[in-house]
């Protein structure tokens, strides 16, 4: 498992609140609570209000029928997911250690790969945007495995995979919505649930492989926008999670994927997903949805190299999306069916003292990357028009420490004329004395993964934001504070700790 570019990355998922109240801690100041009162008595005519509970009391939040801004977190093979049938080459496994080598020996050559890891965050806002100096703590475990059934039961090319997640301790999680913007808080986490369906599917394969077809309970962002960065957390377009309703990985939904490899290196994919509005009080085992959803159309074409083939390596995607759910125009509530819109990211290995030398399995390396998301629609209920973002990655700094890695990037997202508009009219609702906050935030971010051991990965970042928008809680009277967010991912790969696996 490529622990940089693999292994890592979280990516970060917006969660769209469903459309009745919804409830999440967040310790309010009472001078919040005041502004968001008055808010709601101007809106009336948006929606029912959404109340969030707080250790002391309630805010009330005025929204529109815009859903509600919430949080929530994603799955990669951070948490396990594994994919047998990418066309790409995976990286050798390294020999198998741990007190349990010998039983996961002996299940693997059975035909199961175990799964059983944990990631527990941590996220501080110590100074932007509306309420500072709060932080929110979350633990994820992951328990699950792949069965290989052509191990099991002869069937050639045929694999099921499932994963259970689970969430035993979170702390404050209105924290996104305390800090209320796109870029600082759209990271945070919003879990009511103690335990999720995290994945379970079976993929086939045919043809030597070219052809990989996948169906059941999943998440479209496990193949779909696959980010980047250095940290997948946070570096994911809010836009494909809002607009494309691409809901967070904890939250899976019945849907499908074909992909077809014409080379190790070039692919094309199509799938299709249900996409539930009211995820967050979701746990995954339902058959059916309790509230009218929408179905998210997704097609990529992809090129993808690893350092076995290709001395520098790289990634491009070019995705295209559509939802089949009714938009509601932010500011004049005007309704359409259906949002679309398209996602590109691209990284490539630019730079390697060794010349590019081909024994070298984790070399030092430079690597530079870029993402751009745009809606094709200006009267998006999400009000999103563009998020991107560019940066540089040194991978293996030191060569005694080949897996860690550590990156400097510029991040941005833009709003539409009619979401700034809206806010603009929320700030003097809730008793504010106008909204000079321009359409574009922007964001300076310093991320590094750290390897402490084969099995525990470090992954802190902190990031500079300017022109701090209220997008995340419109009903705010004041500016929202410049400044910085920090936070740490550490992941915990008991099944290779043990030996259960050896990638």
């Amino acid at each position: 498992m490529n622990l940089r570019i693999s292994s890592i990355a979280l990516a970060t998922m917006i969660a769209s609140g469903a459309v009745y109240a919804q409830s999440a801690p967040v310790g309010a100041s009472d001078a919040v609570a005041n502004s968001a009162k008055k808010a709601d008595k101007t809106v009336e005519k948006r929606a029912a209000t959404l109340t969030l509970a707080a250790n002391d009391g309630t805010i009330k939040q005025a929204s529109t029928d815009r859903p509600a801004v919430q949080q929530g977190i994603p799955s990669t093979d951070q948490l396990g997911v594994s994919h047998i049938g990418n066309a790409t080459p995976e990286p050798p496994e390294s020999p198998r250690q741990g007190p349990l080598s010998g039983i996961g020996e002996k299940l693997n050559n059975w035909g199961f790969t175990p799964t059983f890891n944990l990631v527990q965050m941590y996220l501080a806002n110590p100074s932007v945007g509306q309420q500072t100096g709060n932080h929110e703590a979350l633990t994820f475990i992951a328990v699950g495995g792949d069965f290989d059934l052509q191990k099991i039961a002869g069937f050639p090319g045929a694999t099921i995979h499932f994963q259970q997640l689970f969430v035993p301790f979170t702390h404050n999680l209105g924290w996104g919505t305390q800090v209320g913007d796109v870029l600082g808080g759209q990271p945070g986490p919003y879990v009511p649930k103690v335990s999720h369906l995290a994945m379970f599917t079976w993929e086939q394969k045919a043809f030597h492989d070219k052809l990989d077809v996948e169906v059941g309970k999943s998440n479209p962002g496990l193949y779909f926008g696959a980010p980047v960065c250095n940290q997948g957390f946070g570096c994911q377009s809010a836009i494909l999670q809002d607009n494309a309703g691409m809901n967070p990985p904890i939250y899976v939904n019945w849907g499908g994927r074909v992909r077809y490899n014409f080379t190790p290196e070039w692919s094309v994919q199509g799938g299709m997903w249900r996409s539930n509005p009211a995820f967050p009080f979701t746990n995954g085992w339902e058959w059916t949805d309790s509230v009218p959803d929408s179905n998210v159309y997704l097609a990529n074409v992809t090129y993808r190299t690893t350092y076995q083939t290709d001395p520098f390596p790289k990634s491009y995607e070019l995705m295209l999306y559509y939802n089949t759910r009714t938009q509601t125009d932010p500011f004049t509530l005007g309704t359409h069916k259906g949002t679309s819109g398209m996602y590109f990211g691209g990284r490539q290995v630019i730079y390697r003292p060794d010349g590019g030398n081909s024994s070298a399995p984790d070399p030092t390396a430079v690597s530079l990357f870029a993402t751009a998301t745009a809606s094709f629609d200006s009267h998006a209920t999400t009000g999103l028009a563009m998020t991107g973002s560019t940066g540089v990655i040194l991978e293996a700094p030191l060569r005694s420490r080949p897996h860690d890695s550590i990156s400097l990037s510029f991040n941005w997202a833009t709003l539409t004329p009619h979401e700034q508009e809206y806010l603009k009219q929320e700030n003097l609702a809730a008793g504010g004395t106008g909204y000079t906050v321009g359409r574009t935030q922007y964001g300076l971010k310093l991320d590094a993964n750290i390897a402490l051991t084969r099995s525990i990965i470090l992954s802190p970042y902190v990031m500079r934001t300017w022109n701090t928008n209220t997008w995340g809680n419109a009903a705010y009277a004041g500016t929202p504070r410049n400044g910085f967010v920090a936070g740490i991912l550490a992941s915990v790969f008991f099944d290779k700790m043990l030996g259960l696996t050896d990638h």
